[in-house]
């Protein structure tokens, strides 16, 4: 991969071999994570009950992450001088032209995983309540769209065909 610039905006060669890569990974393991986290039929292979219950964890935590991240990618209006977002990828101001406004589970979702996943704060939600469970269906359906019109409308000099391929 080419160099990262020392500063915004970014050129779109880098932009194009980082979408390549990082971001056809992103949003593949995002896609890829809300078909199998909400699919009750999928097992997991484990040695004890106790370890397939970690390894649940582990794939719904990793769900968190991924969702964040995405959120963070299509929303973040202020991004750090390293921090690579939708608005990159863009004619300047378009992105956030285009864009709806972030909806409220999406702004939920992503405050969940910053307080039960990326911090230890009182703010995790004890024992195995309802709304303990994550809508791994609901929230994959209300992204998918936005990153299908993030694909649409980013730049062919900045934004890689391979991306498109990791929306599923």
């Amino acid at each position: 991969m080419a160099p990262m610039p020392a500063s915004r905006p970014f050129p779109d060669p880098y932009l194009l071999e980082y979408s390549a890569e990082h971001l056809k990974y992103e949003f593949d393991m995002f896609s890829w994570l809300g078909r199998v986290c909400g699919n009750a039929t999928v097992q997991i292979g484990a040695p004890t009950a106790a370890d397939a219950t970690r390894l649940n964890n582990v794939l719904i935590e990793s769900f968190a992450v991924h969702i964040r991240n995405v959120i963070d990618f299509l929303y973040i209006d202020t991004p750090q001088p390293t921090d690579v977002v939708a608005a990159d990828f863009l004619p300047a101001g378009a992105w956030g032209k285009i864009r709806p406004p972030i909806s409220v589970t999406l702004e939920a979702a992503r405050k969940r995983a910053n307080k039960e996943i990326a911090h230890l704060t009182t703010s995790r939600i004890a024992g195995g309540p309802p709304e303990k469970g994550w809508d791994f269906s609901g929230l994959t359906s209300e992204v998918r769209p936005l990153l299908q019109l993030f694909v649409a409308n980013a730049l062919g000099t900045r934004c890689s065909g391979a991306v498109a391929d990791a929306i599923q």
